[in-house]
Formats: structure tokens, C-alpha cells, sequence
């Protein structure tokens, strides 16, 4: 029997809890450390017609071992267009399949599980990066994407009391300060992307930036900056940084956004990466080690992150009864002939 998981069921389990999500992540980042897990390159679907770079589908596969020991796919697809329609920039399909028999466990609705492991993992890269002392946090791009980080930096740093943000679009940055305020959180709108970030102790770029822009002179002494999306800092920005941290170094080198573009141009190789975030969780290297230090964290976004919380999901519905079954495979195929 397979389980169906939509939204709603995903939200009833818990899709909502943030200490849910972190858990799941951080033992998936132990594994990866292990090397208890298989990811290839990521299979990017794009039409020459839509040359955006956030037009495309994304299929991310992979096995995540550990306490998990599943295998599954994450199936994304993003238009930049859509929300000017009232539609998800992105939406995601999870199949989550048992590693032994490879018969599919469960169908997910995979958007919310993304959004809510990538805002997780921002977290906990401030968690091990980010000066203790941190007070104020810059945004760039007032989209769902970084609603959702904020509301995770709110939740588990109490200490940070200044949030800033830029948009191209001033009246989603309206609606996006709107919004943040319900949660708890005052946002100043800033007119610029120097405004919002240059004094920030936790930058984040959040965008569908095609271009890079953010200047090296916006890299504070002791900031620690979280590049979410594809192609906001310049090189001069990330040559700036004491430290890179990566999740995944093969994974980053093999798209198409700023260390790629570093990596083929000769600016950058995995030695001058201090870390893979796994090492750092796991305690094999250091995080941050001085408050005058400024760490560039890329994370690519793994799929074995969106199966750590998809499994954790999918125990949880278990163990509520939440979800609907369904006899996707309740015969041989031999029925044919």
C-alpha cells in the first residue's frame, strides 16, 4: 500500500513544527558526513523558450541511509511568472520509496516539505555561523522563501531584534512586512539591497536574481551571509569571506550558480572551501571560530534533505492514521498477457 500525503494531511503531521524538521535535518547531516548516502547530479529539465533560470523542472533522486535508510525523489518545477498570476512560483511532487524492496511507501505534496527544509537549514547554519551577539538581519527578496526563514530565525534566536528587507517590487514588500507582522516580527522596508544588508549580522539573498549584483563592500566584518537562491553575490562578494561552507561540494559545482561559475572559471576548488556543513554538524570541523569572521554558507539544497523530513512526515502519518492508502502497484505486471 502506498500512501497519499497532500498538504493538509503533510500540516495535520506536523509540517508546521519546526523542531520536527530541524531534528530530521540535523541527523541527515551526521549521515552525509558518514558518507551513508547517494545523491547524483540533479536532472535539470529546461525549454529554450523559457530561458529564466528559475523557468525549469528539477529532479532530485537519492538514497539517505542512517536511521532513515530510504530512497526517493524530489519532482520541482518553477515559473517566475506565476505568482504575478496568483499561482506557486514552485510546486513539488515527493516519492519516498523502502530502500530494500524499492516499492513506493509514499506520494507527497513536496512544495511545503522544500520551503520548510530550506528555511530550516538557514537556521541551522546561523546555529553554527552566525556570531552569537547577532542582532539584525537583512533580506534580499521579500518572497515566501525568506517569510518562512525569518519566522525560523524569530523562533529560535530570540536575541535578534532587527529585521530589514529589500524587493524590486514595493508593494510585495508592503504585503511581505504585512505579513511578517502577524508572526511577531517588524520588518523595515529599505530601498535598496545596500540598505538592507550591509549592517546585518545574518545576511540572506532570497531572489530569481539572473545576474550577480551584491557588492563585496556589503560583506560586513563578522556577518554571516546565507545565499538561498542563484546568482545575487558577485565573485568579489564571495572572495570577501573567511570561510565557505558548503553542504554539498559536488552538488554545488554541478549547477550553474555562483562556486560553479567560480569553479570552471579557476577561482575556486574544494580546498579553499572550509566545510561541508555535514562536517561541522557532525563535529569533525569548526564552525564559526571568531566574531570578526565572515562565512559564506551555499547551500545547493540536497534531495536528501527533503527525504530526512519527508520520512519524518511520513513515520508521523503512520502513527496518526493521516493520509490515504491506495493499491498503486496490487498486482504483477504479467496481468497483461
Amino acid at each position: 500500500m502506498t500512501l497519499l500525503l497532500t498538504q493538509h494531511d503533510l500540516l495535520t503531521c506536523g509540517a508546521g513544527d519546526l523542531s520536527l524538521a530541524a531534528d530530521a535535518i540535523e541527523e541527515m547531516f551526521r549521515v552525509h558526513a558518514a558518507g551513508q548516502f547517494t545523491a547524483p547530479p540533479s536532472s535539470f529539465l529546461k525549454r529554450p523558450e523559457k530561458p529564466h533560470v528559475a523557468d525549469r523542472f528539477i529532479g532530485l533522486s537519492a538514497h539517505l541511509g542512517g536511521s532513515f535508510d530510504v530512497e526517493g525523489i524530489k519532482w520541482i518545477g518553477s515559473a517566475h511568472e506565476n505568482p504575478a498570476q496568483g499561482l506557486p512560483r514552485a510546486n513539488a511532487v515527493i516519492v519516498l520509496n523502502d530502500a530494500q524492496t524499492r516499492l513506493p511507501l509514499a506520494i507527497m505534496e513536496g512544495g511545503l516539505i522544500s520551503a520548510l527544509r530550506t528555511a530550516v537549514v538557514q537556521g541551522l547554519a546561523a546555529r553554527w555561523l552566525a556570531r552569537p551577539d547577532a542582532r539584525t538581519v537583512g533580506v534580499i527578496g521579500a518572497g515566501r522563501i525568506s517569510a518562512l526563514t525569518l519566522h525560523v530565525l524569530h523562533s529560535w534566536f530570540p536575541n535578534l531584534n532587527c529585521y530589514r528587507c529589500f524587493d524590486l517590487n514595493t508593494e510585495r514588500s508592503r504585503r511581505f512586512a504585512e505579513h511578517m507582522a502577524t508572526l511577531g516580527v517588524r520588518v523595515e522596508i529599505k530601498d535598496s539591497y545596500q540598505a538592507a544588508i550591509r549592517e546585518a549580522d545574518i545576511a540572506i539573498a532570497a531572489t530569481t536574481a539572473e545576474e550577480a549584483y551584491v557588492a563585496a563592500e556589503c560583506f560586513k566584518e563578522g556577518a554571516l551571509f546565507l545565499n538561498v537562491s542563484l546568482m545575487d553575490p558577485t565573485f568579489a562578494f564571495v572572495q570577501r569571506a573567511d570561510k565557505i561552507v558548503v553542504d554539498d561540494w559536488k552538488q554545488c559545482i554541478h549547477s550553474d550558480r555562483v562556486l560553479a561559475r567560480m569553479h570552471r572559471d579557476g577561482l575556486l576548488d574544494r580546498e579553499q572551501v572550509h566545510a561541508e556543513f555535514g562536517e561541522i554538524v557532525a563535529g569533525h570541523k569548526p564552525g564559526r571560530e571568531h566574531d570578526h569572521e565572515r562565512i559564506f554558507f551555499n547551500p545547493f539544497g540536497l534531495a536528501i534533505e527533503d527525504l530526512a523530513v519527508a520520512t519524518a512526515l511520513y513515520r508521523r502519518a503512520r502513527e496518526l492514521g493521516v493520509g490515504q492508502t491506495i493499491d498503486l502497484i496490487d498486482q504483477e505486471w504479467d496481468v497483461l498477457f
